[in-house]
């Protein structure tokens, strides 16, 4: 793993960053499933989890360290990388109608993201604070694309999630109006409307410092 962030968690420490061997991104995709399936985010039936952005994303995750240097897989999340091509969609597009913000649109699509597939799993014998996996997987993916020159981003999230994430000052910020136009036999057809309600989201430049922030709020509290 490439680290670009280390959250403490009690005496010891969450290292988030970038998936680079195989392993590890056989277990962040092992992970996705277990979790999407278990949470009845899938279609009924599907068996195999991967979509043209697989191909290319960049897929971060979230270790804790046991007493023997093990790493303990808490959570993962995928990177797409916004292209410059005229036909290029991030998936928050395709499952969603609506009209990009202004302060998105005048971002060039190569300098934006789309943060997705976004998991954490409770692990036996850990206790970890619900939010600082989610949190530390941000934090490492704003300092990866950061010094890369991308400026702005777009995300799907459960309302749930969403609501916790501002109540910690994250200016994550809701689409509206927004239409849900994912297909309902697709492969992530439970989530989208088997599950909770969803919303796409998007966030600037500012997201950054604000996560920093929310994690030592998080903490404290």
């Amino acid at each position: 793993m490439d680290m670009l962030a280390r959250i403490q968690a009690g005496a010891r420490s969450i290292e988030c960053g970038l998936a680079i061997t195989r392993r590890e991104r056989a277990a962040v995709q092992a992970q996705r499933f277990r979790v999407y399936e278990g949470r009845g985010y899938y279609r009924a039936g599907l068996e195999v989890d991967h979509d043209d952005y697989d191909d290319s994303a960049l897929p971060f995750l979230a270790v804790l360290r046991d007493a023997t240097l093990d790493a303990v897989l808490l959570g993962s999340a995928r990177l797409i990388l916004g292209e410059p091509r005229a036909e290029f969609r991030f998936p928050v597009e395709r499952a969603f109608e609506f009209d990009l913000p202004p302060s998105v649109a005048v971002i060039a699509p190569e300098q934006r993201i789309e943060v997705s597939r976004v998991v954490a799993e409770a692990t036996h014998g850990i206790v970890i604070g619900g939010l600082l996996t989610p949190l530390g997987l941000m934090h490492a993916i704003w300092e990866y694309v950061w010094p890369r020159g991308f400026r702005a981003g777009v995300a799907v999230i459960k309302h749930r999630l969403l609501r916790a994430l501002q109540g910690l000052g994250v200016p994550l910020h809701e689409i509206q109006p927004a239409a849900v136009v994912y297909p309902k036999d697709g492969p992530l057809a439970g989530y989208y409307y088997d599950s909770g309600s969803v919303a796409p989201v998007y966030f600037t430049d500012t997201i950054g410092p604000s996560i920093q922030r929310a994690i030592a709020r998080y903490q404290g509290g």
